[in-house]
C-alpha cells in the first residue's frame, strides 16, 4: 500500500498529499435548490424600458401628432442553453465527473439525474432543427448511439433476404 492512499489506491481522507475538499453540498435538498436556481439563471436577465415615439402626419391645419409609449425588453444577460459543463460550473464543481460522483451519493441521486435529464431533453429537442450534427454528437456523449441492424433470413431452398434498420437508440 502506498503512503497516503487507501486499500483501493485512492487518496485517503486527510492524507498529507491531498487533503481533500469539503463537500460542496451537505444534503440533497440543498443541491436540488441550487439545481432549480441554475435552470432559472440560464433564462437570462432583462430590464423593461419605455420607448416613447412621436409621429406627425398631415399638413397645416390637418397636422396630427401621436405619441406611443411601448415597453422594450433589454437583455442584461442573454439566455443560454442548459449544458452539462454549465451545470457543473454553476454548482461549484471543478469537473463534470464531480457532478456524476455526487449523483452516486445517497440523497443526491434523484436531483442530479433529473437535472441531467433536463439537459439531455434540451439536446433532444435540437434534433428538430436544421443543424443537428452538434446535437447528435452531444447525445452520443450522453449514451445515445447510432444503431444499424442487419437481419438475414432464409433457408437452403430460398434466397437470403436482407432487411436493414437504422436509427438513433437511447442508452
Amino acid at each position: 500500500m502506498m503512503e497516503g492512499r487507501d486499500n483501493k489506491g485512492q487518496f485517503a481522507e486527510g492524507n498529507k498529499f491531498s487533503p481533500g475538499r469539503t463537500p460542496v453540498y451537505s444534503n440533497g435538498d440543498e443541491l436540488a435548490e441550487k439545481l432549480l436556481e441554475y435552470f432559472e439563471w440560464i433564462k437570462g436577465e432583462f430590464i423593461i424600458e419605455r420607448k416613447i415615439t412621436s409621429k406627425t402626419t398631415g399638413k397645416g391645419k390637418d397636422t396630427v401628432t401621436t405619441t406611443e409609449d411601448e415597453p422594450v425588453k433589454i437583455w442584461v444577460r442573454h439566455p443560454e442553453e442548459p449544458t452539462m459543463t454549465g451545470l457543473a460550473i454553476y454548482l461549484g464543481f471543478e469537473s463534470r465527473q464531480s457532478l456524476y460522483d455526487y449523483g452516486k451519493k445517497d440523497g443526491f441521486s434523484y436531483p442530479i439525474k433529473r437535472a441531467l435529464l433536463e439537459v439531455e431533453n434540451n439536446y433532444e429537442k435540437g434534433l428538430f432543427g436544421d443543424k443537428v450534427v452538434g446535437v447528435i454528437w452531444g447525445l452520443k456523449n450522453m449514451g445515445w448511439t447510432d444503431k444499424t441492424e442487419t437481419k438475414l433470413s432464409g433457408d437452403s431452398e430460398n434466397p437470403i433476404t436482407v432487411n436493414q434498420i437504422t436509427g438513433m437508440v437511447v442508452k
